[in-house]
């Protein structure tokens, strides 16, 4: 006869083994799911709204403190920053996102919003881009650029006549090209000075008469194609210097520089702009003298940048350039084995000057 406690046992072994019911199973899995969501996706969920609630509150306070926004506007600029998956923050303080992502908005919505684009280009100052940051696309190009269009084989001159959030228009300078139909692409070119070449091709949308002159209106795109066209960026400055034409057959003599530099003829002239490579040196009214300094010939310059001195900097003149309006005559020049401080001095200066013209940028003051 067994045991009491053999029975409880072999009970309690088939009770174990006894494969689940379909009710088990499914409040099994209810259980877990419950657990899941209400121990991992809720508290995450609560997390994030709460993230997004302080997060738009930040942005709100930004906006109207620092840009006298309306609500409207600020509502628009936080629903396009959830649209486009972009941080809120960079479409008031970053030119280049706040165009990318109205480029974006207007192809996929066309033209709802236009006025309060517009309101918000000039209450946050992205209405010219400065001329030494890249275009990111075409909405970037200033009026009035001068450009060149290309239309199979020929070319014409023409300027840019208007641009908004839906096109932007080329008007035909001098000749007109005879046969040019909207749906057809043509290519633009021109050069930002401190940038580079640009080469777009684009579609034309219309083609009009305004102003005795034939305008085709162009849609936008942010596939530009740029050209370097210097090593270096030459920012415009206006500094006095002193300088001499410097004969290199001194130098041969075996004479110290200083014996050289007191045997010197110096003239006073203007520093036109600067950069890491060289200067643009001008004279208001060239003597005699100052055109026997021809391209190939050297010149020997002294100007302060800011506090900084430049003492007996030797240039190469890589071209002269007369003013057929005066007398006046100027030296495009290369620095010759310029030390590697001076080209840190000149580089640190340009950038302090960049971000000089982007912080009065971004504040709505350039």
């Amino acid at each position: 006869m067994e045991s009491p406690k053999f029975e409880v046992f072999k009970q309690a072994s088939k009770i174990a083994t006894k494969p689940p019911t379909t009710e088990e199973i499914f409040l099994a899995i209810f259980l877990i799911f419950g657990f899941i969501l209400f121990f991992i996706v809720l508290p995450y969920f609560v997390f994030r709204k709460y993230k997004e609630h302080i997060s738009k509150k930040t942005f709100y306070q930004l906006a109207i403190n620092n840009y006298n926004l309306e609500p409207d506007e600020i509502e628009f600029l936080w629903e396009l920053s959830k649209e486009f998956n972009i941080e809120p923050n960079l479409l008031v303080t970053s030119y280049a996102t706040f165009q990318k992502t109205i480029f974006k908005y207007v192809k996929k919505h066309g033209i709802e919003n236009l006025k309060l684009i517009a309101s918000l280009r000039s209450k946050l100052g992205f209405n010219k881009l400065p001329e030494f940051v890249p275009l990111s696309t075409t909405m970037d190009i200033d009026l009035y650029q001068p450009v060149v269009v290309i239309i199979g084989d020929e070319h014409y001159d023409g300027a840019v006549f208007e641009n908004n959030e839906q096109y932007w228009a080329v008007s035909f300078i001098k000749a007109e090209p005879r046969h040019l139909h909207p749906g057809e692409e043509v290519i633009v070119s021109f050069i930002r000075p401190n940038d580079g070449r640009y080469i777009i091709t684009a579609k034309v949308l219309e083609v009009t008469h305004q102003k005795k002159h034939l305008v085709a209106k162009l849609e936008h795109t942010d596939k530009l194609e740029k050209i370097q066209l210097r090593a270096y960026i030459r920012w415009p400055v206006n500094i006095p210097c002193k300088f001499a034409y410097f004969p290199l057959k001194y130098i041969s003599t075996g004479k110290s520089l200083d014996d050289i530099i007191s045997k010197l003829e110096f003239y006073d002239g203007i520093i036109k702009d600067i950069s890491v490579g060289g200067i643009k040196l001008c004279v208001d009214e060239a003597e005699e003298k100052l055109k026997k300094i021809k391209e190939g010939s050297y010149i020997l310059v002294s100007f302060y940048l800011d506090d900084t001195p430049f003492e007996n900097i030797i240039c190469e003149v890589v071209r002269t350039i007369k003013n057929p309006f005066s007398k006046g005559l100027c030296y495009g020049c290369a620095f010759v084995d310029l030390p590697k401080q001076y080209q840190q001095r000149i580089q640190q200066f340009i950038w302090e000057e960049q971000r000089k013209i982007i912080r009065l940028y971004k504040e709505g003051v350039s």
